[in-house]
């Protein structure tokens, strides 16, 4: 074991993705230490795009981050519905932004480099002593800490060992095919099928689309959570879309099939001096675009709340627990509604569906809500 390296002033974060960066950021704007512990060596976002809605850009504009972020993007106030053939309705939105998830990443670790942040890669956490805060890595290297941020993902260590114990993600019956493909698609686009449905939008101006298709199956991944797929297969999967929908895929893009996990609710989100952010405390299904949103949120709302507090975490913890616990719950359980709404078999039901979505602002309504939130604005009424 190397020598014990001291960071006894900082809130030390587990995981360099998005919720860890945001983190990150937002405590050092907000003044309070931070370090960050990645596992990885390298980028791991295969295929995969985000959209982000105003919730989550009104945050990040507060970090600096935005216009960047908007000049490498796509920016959307419009989507459509069809059918696996025929449009459904085309609805008017609140702002949504689609980007490729690198592209978000890179600007937030460089703004976190920028306020003076210290990230060390290759450092998966193996331990964590609650009462000493000191956190023991893969690499034997070890670190005493003034608190500790697990955003490290559904499969969370720190969540398996001070949370819930002997519970592992679960298959949600969900798979995805994920791609970033070329179409002049100007607009979120969805088409819904039994048991499937498919989610398209630019994600840049130079002709870039991300391209999921959601299937509802059997088959869990139980040695990966993703395995490439050839275009062929993809198209089998999804034989009875208009063929119109799939994007061109040139050789050198690759396509991905995904198993969707999720996790039971917990009851609290912190324990002691440890903190769960994004999927490490609510992992969903991506039904509603959500997940980067809500890790967006809590990264905002807990740095937020430590400088509110003065750094007296235990009431830091206690105001974050409330408010984001509520949030992310039932954020949970609509998601998992949408994809029911989604994929409905029933002629009736898909009629019904089909009749309120068209004649009714039913889509953008409910997203407006949701949409709407701002975590800034909230925490300030609690604090």
């Amino acid at each position: 074991m190397t020598n014990l390296k001291s960071y006894f002033d900082h809130i030390g974060i587990v995981g360099g993705g998005i919720g860890g960066l945001t983190l990150g950021c937002a405590l050092l704007k907000e003044g309070i230490p931070a370090v960050i512990f990645e596992k990885s060596s390298e980028d791991a976002s295969h295929g995969a795009a985000i959209s982000l809605s105003q919730n989550a850009l009104c945050l990040l504009d507060r970090l600096d981050i935005y216009n960047d972020l908007k000049n490498q993007s796509f920016v959307h106030s419009e989507a459509s519905i069809q059918g696996p053939q025929k449009e459904i309705c085309a609805f008017k939105t609140t702002e949504v932004l689609t980007t490729h998830r690198q592209v978000l990443i890179s600007l937030l670790y460089s703004r976190y480099l920028n306020l003076g942040g210290k990230i060390f890669h290759d450092h998966a956490i193996t331990s964590f002593d609650v009462n000493k805060c000191e956190a023991v890595f893969s690499n034997n290297k070890k670190y005493t800490l003034h608190h500790l941020a697990a955003c490290d993902g559904i499969r969370s260590s720190i969540r398996d060992t001070f949370f819930a114990a002997n519970q592992e993600p679960k298959y949600s019956g969900y798979s995805a095919w994920r791609g970033i493909g070329k179409s002049n698609l100007k607009r979120i686009h969805f088409a819904l099928g039994p048991d499937s449905h498919i989610v398209r939008y630019p994600i840049n101006n130079k002709g870039d689309v991300s391209f999921v298709a959601v299937k509802k199956e059997d088959f869990q991944f139980k040695e990966s959570w993703r395995e490439e797929g050839s275009f062929k297969d993809l198209v089998d999967d999804f034989s009875m879309y208009d063929p119109n929908i799939f994007p061109v895929f040139e050789n050198s893009m690759k396509l991905y099939k995904w198993g969707i996990y999720i996790r039971p609710p917990l009851q609290s989100m912190v324990f002691k001096n440890i903190t769960l952010l994004g999927d490490a405390a609510h992992p969903m299904v991506p039904f509603l675009g959500q997940g980067g949103c809500m890790a967006i949120e809590d990264a905002y709302s807990f740095a937020m709340l430590c400088k509110n507090y003065i750094g007296n975490f235990i009431d830091a913890q206690k105001t974050y627990d409330l408010i984001r616990s509520k949030r992310t719950k039932s954020i949970q359980r609509m998601s998992m509604l949408q994809g029911k709404i989604y994929h409905k078999k029933n002629p009736i039901f898909v009629a019904a569906r089909n009749a309120a979505m068209r004649y009714s602002n039913i889509p953008g309504n409910d997203l407006k809500k949701i949409h709407g939130y701002d975590a800034h604005q909230v925490v300030s009424n609690y604090t």
